[in-house]
């Protein structure tokens, strides 16, 4: 095989998920912020709020008329050195015919930017009413699992042989709640979340794991002894982020773990991507019977009261640093990268002895979201994160056109059977959130 880097996906790269995302996904999402927002100026009391609510309207149509007619992307304000580096190094590209990665990233530091220039909404998260909506219509999955861990703990505490098959369990539960993606649900119904969410979905949907190395990824913890720290380098809040907090208490109560750090995002990312805000939020909405009705609060009272001692004693934490909204890819974890925060993330998560990096955005970062051969090893694929030193395990519901490590022929068969149930671009079978991977790589030469 080749080992010459591709190109990366390209907005322009006809009849892609990534064209359709910039062409209609990109304006959708628009149109909802500037619908969200006109809803908050409504409910504010204050003058100057509404004044400076109107100018980011405005802004947030023009941003949505410039991707729709496939205008240039214009520089940021001179501080985000980063974003304007690259700007102008790929001065030719365009919204509807550019780095496809790139720009789903400006678009939203774009957005960013017009909140954080008035003062009355600087730290006004647009995003902030639908995650609230769609967590509290998760009802059915949190409570379905606080069921499940409570059973657990009761049955299996102190049992070294359940370890394993519960290990493999949590893995695919915090893989599966990735499934719950705001950007591609906005839509969603409450009947689509419940599916999605329930214990007997996940059962079916394990057969759509294409790449599994859980077992790897369980050897190695049970290597350390328990004594290491794990990381997560989160994607969405709500649902997901509940099913990445079960998998870090089991963890920590079944001794693979000592310490989880979570790594969030900086500024409202993504629609859904999780603040610390968010992580504080899911403590306060758990603990609240009011935002979760129930008559019987046993289970849930169980998991809440693990989490928030866990979160006390420090053993589950959160930071979030600059780098993880920034325009960089992933190969830039590395300490050959000095300007725009690579380094210093590489020295974070090298304090870890595993770094779990959740979901679609962050695989598609860890790849450069480049045009693979879809047969690519995946230690190929991710640059000098394959030998640097940092042990990672990606868990990626698959929603977009990147994807590496399929058997020969697999593609092709997936591309005919996506075809056949009536879709009419068979290779979005990658973009349909339908099938996931566990991608393991120990970081060694």
């Amino acid at each position: 095989m080749s080992t010459d880097i591709p190109r990366v996906f390209s907005t322009g790269d006809k009849g892609t998920f990534g064209q359709f995302t910039a062409e209609v996904r990109w304006p959708t999402i628009l149109q909802n912020a500037y619908d969200d927002l006109q809803l908050a100026i409504n409910e504010t009391n204050s003058q100057l709020a509404k004044e400076q609510g109107e100018i980011i309207k405005k802004q947030i149509a023009g941003l949505k008329q410039d991707v729709e007619n496939d205008a240039k992307p214009t520089l940021l304000p001179e501080q985000y050195k980063d974003f304007n580096e690259i700007l102008k190094e790929n001065d030719g590209q365009t919204w509807l015919n550019g780095d496809w990665l790139f720009l789903e990233i400006l678009l939203y530091r774009k957005v960013n930017i017009f909140f954080r220039e008035q003062s009355e909404w600087d730290d006004f998260d647009i995003f902030q009413r639908l995650k609230t909506s769609t967590f509290e219509s998760s009802k059915n999955g949190v409570l379905d699992l606080a069921t499940y861990y409570h059973g657990v703990i009761e049955k299996f505490n102190g049992n070294e042989d359940a370890i394993p098959p519960l290990f493999q369990e949590f893995i695919e539960i915090s893989l599966w709640g990735n499934a719950t993606d705001l950007s591609l649900l906005a839509t969603a119904t409450l009947d689509d979340i419940n599916a999605i969410q329930n214990s007997a979905n996940r059962l079916k949907q394990k057969s759509n794991i294409l790449i599994d190395d859980s077992e790897k990824a369980f050897q190695y913890l049970k290597s350390q002894k328990g004594t290491g720290r794990v990381d997560f380098v989160l994607d969405n809040s709500g649902f997901e982020l509940y099913t990445d907090l079960l998998f870090a208490v089991f963890m920590l109560d079944f001794d693979l773990a000592s310490s989880v750090v979570m790594h969030g995002k900086d500024i409202p990312y993504m629609v859904s991507d999780v603040m610390i805000k968010d992580f504080n939020d899911i403590i306060a909405q758990l603990e609240d019977p009011k935002f979760f009705p129930v008559e019987d609060r046993t289970h849930l009272d169980f998991i809440t009261k693990r989490i928030k001692e866990y979160v006390e004693q420090d053993k589950i934490s959160i930071k979030a640093h600059p780098f993880w909204t920034g325009p960089l890819d992933y190969w830039n974890i590395d300490p050959s990268e000095t300007k725009y925060g690579g380094a210093e993330c590489h020295k974070e998560l090298s304090t870890a002895n595993l770094c779990i990096f959740k979901g679609d955005l962050n695989y598609r970062k860890l790849t450069g979201d480049r045009v693979w051969p879809r047969t690519t090893p995946w230690k190929t694929s991710i640059g000098p994160l394959k030998d640097n030193g940092l042990v990672t395990l990606s868990l990626r519901t698959a929603k977009a056109d990147v994807i590496v490590g399929l058997r020969e022929g697999e593609d092709e068969e997936l591309s005919e059977y996506w075809a056949n149930q009536g879709n009419e671009n068979g290779s979005w079978w990658t973009s349909s959130g339908k099938w996931a991977v566990i991608c393991f790589n120990d970081g060694s030469n």
